[in-house]
């Protein structure tokens, strides 16, 4: 058999639409290893997002095709302002209205999606979509189109694990596992949604509402086990090891082979500058002034005691329209914020955009304050960096745990940080060494990441072999299943009390108490009758009896 009839190339389907290019690049570089092995490779996301994958280093995409309007600047600008203010530990309530605009786009994408499996020229044989895209399980179940879905992390209301409380994302006090955890703070994660209920409840509403009025009248596809590929951009020594099904891996760190370089400004920078701190808290991140003057505080401080000799901050265009230029600071000849801004001091060095993986290889980078995004923390990790982790929401705050826990970080909390702490904590770090745990610890980590790096490809087998057991295990007309999936376990297909073994529980249990009842009865029978047997034993059989007698020294 000639080896194209065996490994066919297919039309693979990428599918991103909010969430910015930090949701898209994960799902191109699976995209790539999979160019690579000759499969034709199109592009799904919404207008004004196409610039994604006009870069040089994405050309295998062959095609785009628009799945509707983009996010509006406000509406990104309210989401961003009200995650940034959420306080985790108080609910998910003032999160939910950035669930129900991100919901908003269901309708568009379902649609489209439709539309391109509508179309026979269009058509693709499997679709790889970030986790916002969740009309692609809709898809799914209505074609039985096989898809993949890439998380930043171990999915929340899947896959549940007895021994990590609660639930990823939402975590409370930076719970991880239950091993060190108290009772009682167990006990607060697993109940961290009852206050909620009302709120969870409208939601439910809101989508069935929605759905309905789409002609949609299922509810939204999430099995406890995913009968679709689910690929996690993160690894075990991150994120918190499990027992998985076949249909979930960790496939991450999933980052380009290649990223921009150092320009002359950098360059120039580093060529005075040995000890220097980079600062990088998200391009949506909008600060206070007052936040901002803690962090410049602190960086004034290890640079006063040596700890650093210079600082690198990225802030956007827009991250910067809160901030009070005018704002003085007392060290070093009374610099104001704006000057700072304005790279006039020596020693700082504030950019709009910086080529973030470059500068996390540059040996004169020692320290990484970072708002714990996965694509930070995988870069982060990848090129060997110690971090300083404040979270502001969703897979933030779980990294942040996460990065403290590896012991390669030291975190901030959002609303009750100082300058002192930052100080502290930084030059906690800073103080150990090449020789202390920080730097043993990202080492460590360090080459874990490259190999997991590897498992791109791990990710490209994966999609391979279920696009081939999906075609040939369904009919020819593509509707009835001749055969279940070969990547789901059976207990995704059989009734709990089977798939648990309850009934075999059941009747262990039953023949147990059936086993001592009737001891018991017996028992009983033959202590209420012992006179009656006592006499028949000595008028049937004398002789024995007398033995008996004499063997228990009965008198």
């Amino acid at each position: 058999m000639e080896e194209s009839s065996v490994h066919p190339p297919r039309k693979i389907l990428l599918v991103v639409t909010t969430g910015g290019f930090t949701h898209a690049a994960p799902v191109l570089e699976i995209g790539r290893a999979l160019a690579s092995r000759g499969h034709k490779i199109e592009f799904a996301t919404l207008e004004g997002q196409e610039h994604w994958v006009a870069k040089h280093e994405y050309s295998f995409v062959t095609e785009v095709h628009f799945l509707g309007p983009s996010p509006t600047k406000e509406q990104l600008d309210g989401h961003y302002r009200r995650m940034q203010q959420w306080d985790i530990s108080k609910g998910i309530g003032q999160a939910m209205e950035s669930k129900y605009l991100w919901d908003s786009w269901w309708p568009k994408t379902y649609h489209g999606l439709k539309a391109i499996m509508n179309d026979s020229t269009t058509r693709p044989d499997m679709m790889i979509a970030d986790f916002f895209a969740e009309a692609v399980t809709d898809i799914h179940v209505e074609y039985k189109l096989p898809i993949a879905m890439v998380t930043p992390n171990m999915p929340a209301f899947m896959m549940p694990c007895s021994y990590i409380p609660g639930q990823p994302g939402f975590q409370l006090e930076g719970t991880t596992t239950s091993e060190h955890a108290s009772l009682w703070l167990r006990i607060r994660n697993e109940l961290f949604f009852l206050p909620d209920l009302p709120a969870i409840l409208e939601m439910f509403r809101r989508t069935k509402k929605m759905r309905n009025e789409n002609g949609v009248t299922r509810p939204p596809h999430k099995p406890v086990k995913p009968d679709y590929l689910v690929f996690v951009n993160s690894f075990f020594g991150l994120e918190i090891p499990r027992d998985l099904p076949p249909t979930c891996a960790p496939v991450g760190p999933l980052l380009s082979p290649t990223y921009p370089p150092l320009d002359i400004l950098y360059e120039t920078f580093f060529e005075s500058h040995k000890k220097v701190l980079y600062i990088a808290l998200g391009t949506h991140i909008v600060l206070q002034t007052k936040d901002t003057v803690k962090i410049v505080e602190g960086v004034f401080r290890l640079m006063e005691e040596g700890f650093i000799d210079g600082a690198i901050w990225a802030i956007a265009e827009h991250g910067r329209r809160d901030l009070s230029r005018d704002r003085t600071f007392h060290r070093d000849s009374g610099f104001s914020l704006g000057q700072l801004l304005d790279n006039s001091h020596s020693h700082f060095l504030f950019s709009t955009f910086a080529p973030q993986r470059a500068i996390l290889d540059h040996k004169s980078v020692v320290l990484y304050f970072t708002h714990g995004g996965g694509s930070s923390a995988n870069e982060a990790l990848y090129h060997g960096m110690p971090m300083i982790s404040m979270g502001f929401f969703a897979d933030q705050i779980a990294n942040t745990a996460r990065l403290v826990e590896a012991g390669v970080a030291e975190s901030l909390n959002k609303f009750r940080f100082t300058s002192d702490e930052l100080y502290a904590k930084a030059k906690q770090i800073l103080q150990a060494g090449d020789k202390g745990s920080y730097q043993r610890n990202v080492l460590r980590l360090k080459r874990i990441a490259h190999v997991a790096a590897r498992r791109k490809e791990h990710a490209a087998d994966l999609v391979e072999e279920v696009l081939y057991d999906n075609e040939l295990r369904l009919d020819d007309m593509g509707t009835c299943e001749l055969r279940p999936m070969h990547l789901q376990t059976a207990d995704m297909r059989m009734p709990a009390y089977k798939a648990k073994n309850w009934d075999l529980y059941a009747i262990g249990v039953l023949s147990i108490v059936g086993f001592v009842g009737l001891s018991g009865l017996t028992g009983r029978l033959v202590w209420s009758r012992r006179n009656w047997m006592s006499t028949n034993l000595r008028a049937t059989a004398p002789d024995s009896w007398s033995w008996l007698k004499a063997w228990f020294e009965i008198p």
